[in-house]
């Protein structure tokens, strides 16, 4: 698992109604506090680097009660986060250094291994379905907006791979 801290709220110093509107509007962040390797289905490792940010599934707050945005979809929406802000993932090597792997590959391939992680992870097939139709009817705006958003590349504690001549 993933060691992660959790990032505040930030309902302090508003008035009444501004921190309700905050409670239901806001979802906690986490930060990976040191890098995480993952094996993927497909037998791929990747790594997310320490200091990497992320909000988890966005899950509607009525639908925590049955579905917890940190629950059985933290897994599948830590990398899929990565790969809708970065379009690609640290994956490490049999030498043990890292390159940028399936880069530019796009919302749909982000959306499916969403889908692909929550299997391996959980096995919930009606979860993991009903998250991806999700995705494909709304993850668009979130797309979209990564796309527009230019954050420096946050790099693991592992060397970079060389290209060979």
């Amino acid at each position: 698992m993933p060691k992660l801290s959790p990032l505040p709220i930030r309902t302090r110093g508003k008035g009444f109604f501004g921190r309700l509107w905050t409670w239901v509007t806001e979802v906690r962040a986490w930060e990976v506090v040191e890098d995480w390797e993952y094996e993927l289905p497909n037998e791929s490792k990747i790594i997310i680097p320490k200091s990497f940010i992320f909000d988890g599934a966005s899950i509607p707050r009525p639908l925590w009660g049955i579905l917890s945005p940190t629950g059985l979809l933290l897994i599948p929406g830590l990398i899929h986060d990565f790969g809708y802000r970065f379009d690609y993932l640290w994956a490490l090597d049999s030498e043990g250094c890292v390159y940028k792997d399936h880069e530019n590959a796009g919302q749909e391939y982000w959306d499916k291994l969403f889908y692909d992680v929550g299997e391996k992870v959980n096995g919930m097939k009606v979860i993991n379905v009903l998250a991806w139709v999700a995705l494909a009817l709304m993850g668009r705006l979130a797309w979209k907006s990564n796309r527009k958003r230019y954050e420096a590349d946050i790099l693991p504690n592992k060397p970079l791979c060389t290209e060979s001549a």
